[in-house]
């Protein structure tokens, strides 16, 4: 029997970075090594190098790189056929299919909220076949390519400026080089976002049927939303961006044949942004208790820890505040924040914080290759973020044996549920209260006790790794109980 291959697609994440959603994916090749996995990563530059090694059964890397090249849409393949389609365009082909159809995307775009999600999608499925034969940069530097999108942009109730319309088609066409893309025969794409890893996925749908699961873990359009809003950009290209994404998240839903939630918390955005809830399944994550368990010895001080990416929606100078008001405590008080630095400006905000409060002997940044020992070592786990999906840190804390306090954010309510202790995001007294019901005072001890205990029990009964692989496995195969049947059993 042929093994089944799938089309793992993301966007910012595996192989090429660190992350929870690279771990998924990284989970997901090696779980499944019964199938064979090509996986298409969008990446921001071609220099970008992977940091997973990749499993045997990952037959194919196709790295699509957004920007760092000289043209957007470039694809791997002899001179001479590249040569060929440049010297050899078609006046009749533009006319009548490549413009039409980019007519109809921009009209989706600009309709922002509003999209006609099929119509975008058929347009997207155009555009990729006249790609296969025509040069994407030469139809993207054509007089009438910008004409037809000034005409766009010029009609709208908030015209573009011009130099905003000069930014606008320069993203666009950096954005929708995926359509130049050559993509594998394969029987299903499992997308790993509502982006435009989705896009592949949107395309073999309609052009040869392939069945499509979207997977999402922070909901995608939503994430948008909240990076647009501490954006520098203006107030157009805000409109342009926000009115791009909302056509390929719909794209993507109406396209899906599953959609993947992580609990109640995504179900409800993801419905809002036009998710079928017919179409959905739960699939929450899970972590290997083989590798997350409690043996280990504690630290000597009192320890705080945060396994984060350091940028604004992490919250860690929420931590920090926080920690000025713990230590006024807990003396010996030791916070250690593990991560890469996403965010240098942010970082640095972060450091001012603790030579304002003279936290320099309290406070920790590093990172780990070995988290499963840091969080044996913690007294508490925190996480502080303004905003998240289904985070693994807390899972394998869990797991760990480490007491929790995190915000009450995504579904980290529905995870917890009892186990561990909530306070409101981007609120450092509240946070710091509830960092010391578990390090100060005579019931603390027994406190992180009856957590630690509470908490393992339920990653061990509903967030392993083999049950939440198991769960894919049918997805491939067949389809599973949607969200709202299985709920109850989480």
């Amino acid at each position: 029997m042929a093994r089944q291959r799938i089309l793992l697609t993301t966007e910012g994440t595996y192989p090429h970075y660190h992350g929870g959603v690279s771990v998924w994916c990284d989970q997901l090749v090696r779980a499944l090594d019964d199938r064979d996995f090509h996986v298409l990563s969008i990446v921001n530059s071609p220099s970008r190098q992977p940091v997973f090694e990749l499993p045997a059964n990952v037959r194919s890397l196709i790295p699509v790189a957004q920007w760092g090249t000289d043209e957007a849409g470039r694809r791997d393949e002899p001179f001479s056929r590249t040569y060929q389609r440049r010297v050899n365009p078609s006046q009749v082909d533009f006319d009548q299919v490549f413009l039409p159809a980019f007519e109809v995307a921009l009209h989706e775009i600009f309709a922002g909220a509003g999209c006609d999600a099929d119509a975008f999608g058929r347009a997207l499925v155009v555009l990729h076949g006249f790609f296969r034969h025509h040069d994407y940069h030469a139809t993207f530097a054509s007089t009438s390519t910008w004409r037809a999108f000034l005409r766009h942009a010029h009609a709208q109730p908030q015209p573009l400026t011009m130099l905003d319309a000069t930014t606008c088609l320069r993203w666009l066409t950096r954005f929708l080089g995926i359509l130049a893309v050559k993509l594998p025969e394969v029987d299903v794409v499992h997308a790993s976002m509502a982006g435009l890893a989705g896009l592949p996925g949107v395309i073999l749908k309609r052009e040869r049927g392939t069945r499509f699961i979207l997977s999402e873990h922070g909901v995608y359009l939503r994430e948008v939303y909240l990076s647009l809003s501490r954006s520098p950009y203006s107030e157009g290209c805000r409109r342009f961006l926000m009115g791009f994404y909302h056509a390929v998240a719909r794209a993507n839903y109406h396209s899906a044949d599953t959609v993947t939630t992580l609990g109640r918390f995504n179900a409800r955005w993801q419905e809002r942004f036009g998710a079928d809830p017919d179409k959905m399944v739960l699939a929450p994550n899970g972590v290997d208790p083989a590798r997350f368990h409690p043996e280990g010895p504690k630290a000597a001080r009192p320890t705080i820890l945060t396994l984060a990416r350091i940028y604004p929606l992490k919250g860690i100078d929420v931590l920090l505040e926080a920690a000025a008001l713990v230590q006024a405590q807990v003396p010996d008080l030791r916070v250690r924040v593990l991560g890469d630095v996403a965010d240098p400006a942010y970082f640095q905000r972060c450091q001012e914080i603790v030579r304002r409060h003279k936290l320099e002997g309290c406070v920790e940044f590093d990172q780990t290759s070995t988290p499963e020992v840091e969080y044996r070592s913690a007294h508490v786990y925190c996480l502080p973020s303004i905003s998240e999906a289904m985070p693994f840190v807390i899972l394998e804390a869990m797991l760990s044996g480490c007491p929790v306090v995190a915000t009450e954010v995504g579904n980290v309510a529905d995870v917890l549920e009892g186990t561990g202790l909530l306070a409101r995001p981007n609120d450092p007294a509240a946070l710091a209260a509830q960092l010391l019901r578990l390090l100060a005072g005579p019931g603390a001890a027994a406190d992180r006790e009856y957590y630690s205990e509470r908490g393992m029990a339920r990653a061990r009964h509903t967030y392993t790794l083999e049950r939440s692989m198991q769960k894919f496995d049918q997805l491939y195969t067949q389809q599973v109980p949607k969200w709202k049947q299985t709920f109850q059993t989480v």
